[in-house]
């Protein structure tokens, strides 16, 4: 679907918006949808200047998790990655991931005015439409010539009114939920008025200041009780001991390495960063019946296979689901794909493979490996 639009826009007329007039229409949008609670402590990035993406990053442990983000997005964001700040808003129920990808410039900039504030990207001010079967909804937001639209999978984006129907149409006519401003005639849309508009009550999940932008506070408050409950016993005549300020200071610190010590030793893909809902969703994976993935063994056999057979590939892109491995691997020609792919099957694996493609000097395939 993606590919689509981007096809679509390399054959429009280059359309350059007018700056002001966005940031305007942004704050009018905000105003309207931003629940009212916590309009001090949220700050909207325009849609044009961040991108979401849906991708599979098959690593429990959520610090790798986030370190394997500039890698498994290093194709969709096409700019340079040193100059690119990643983030997880979500983790969807499928395991996928919701991820932004924004200009490091932008968010130095936002937190630069607004540094005590929640940073999220604005298509997260609308909600996520439940998709019809196989169709997807739009959740849609008119204000003048601009449009923020939001996906039933959870992306978004924003566009000018005159290019919403080319997009529309690329993206397979999806239906749309309007909460502002009537959408164009030739577009079939259904009217939601904007009073029975339920907002997003936690806007702070979506939170961009993530990696070396994290706010650097202290404790949040479910962890520091966590610390607590856990090291209670071992640490309450140390709290007696100290009553001053600054003794008390020093106490916190040290629950905090406690802390992240015991969730080391028994929380093992747990973060000290990590929300009191997080930790409790280990906790319970631990009490469940762990079954052994098979994917590192399957890779340790396709790299002894390939190694033994001295096969010249590359893993260009893989993804792991339900104990099938794809591999996107590159070769210096078809010949070498082939054996690539004979060397797997001579230890026992069951390969199946897509269509081919070639260039000068390179082949590339998608190969299907389960054990």
């Amino acid at each position: 679907m993606k590919s689509k639009i981007t096809q679509l826009f390399q054959k429009l007329e280059p359309f350059t918006p007018n700056v002001d007039a966005i940031k305007s229409d942004a704050a009018n949008v905000a105003s309207v949808l931003r629940p009212e609670d916590i309009d001090d402590g949220v700050v909207c990035i325009l849609a044009e200047r961040v991108a979401l993406h849906i991708i599979d990053v098959p690593i429990r442990s959520a610090r790798q998790r986030y370190a394997a983000l500039p890698f498994a997005l290093e194709e969709k964001v096409g700019r340079p990655l040193d100059r690119t700040h990643f983030a997880i808003c979500e983790i969807l129920q499928d395991g996928r991931v919701l991820a932004a990808a924004v200009d490091s410039d932008v968010i130095e900039q936002a937190i630069a005015s607004a540094s005590d504030k929640v940073i999220v990207p604005e298509q997260m001010l609308l909600p996520v439409e439940v998709q019809d079967g196989e169709r997807s909804v739009w959740a849609a937001f008119r204000q003048n010539d601009r449009v923020l639209v939001r996906i039933s999978d959870g992306t978004g984006f924003a566009a000018d009114i005159s290019v919403l129907e080319h997009m529309w149409r690329a993206s397979g006519m999806p239906a749309i939920n309007s909460y502002g401003a009537s959408l164009p005639a030739n577009i079939p849309f259904t009217d939601r008025s904007i009073d029975n508009f339920s907002t997003i009550a936690d806007l702070k999940r979506y939170d961009l200041r993530q990696g070396r932008y994290r706010p650097a506070s202290g404790m949040e408050p479910p962890l520091r009780w966590l610390a607590v409950s856990v090291l209670l016993s071992v640490l309450a005549h140390l709290a007696l001991a100290f009553a001053d300020t600054r003794a008390q200071t020093v106490i916190a610190e040290a629950l905090r390495d406690d802390a992240a010590i015991v969730l080391e030793s028994r929380l093992p893909y747990a973060d000290i960063d990590d929300s009191l809902a997080v930790l409790r969703s280990q906790i319970l994976a631990q009490s469940q019946p762990q079954i052994a993935s098979a994917f590192l063994p399957l890779m340790n056999q396709i790299s002894q296979a390939w190694l033994r057979e001295g096969s010249t590939v590359l893993i260009r892109q893989l993804s792991w689901s339900d104990d099938t491995l794809r591999l996107v691997v590159e070769a210096p020609d078809l010949e070498a794909l082939q054996l690539a792919e004979a060397s797997l099957k001579a230890v026992n694996l069951s390969v199946t493979s897509g269509s081919a493609t070639a260039d000068t000097g390179s082949a590339r395939a998608e190969l299907v490996v389960q054990p």
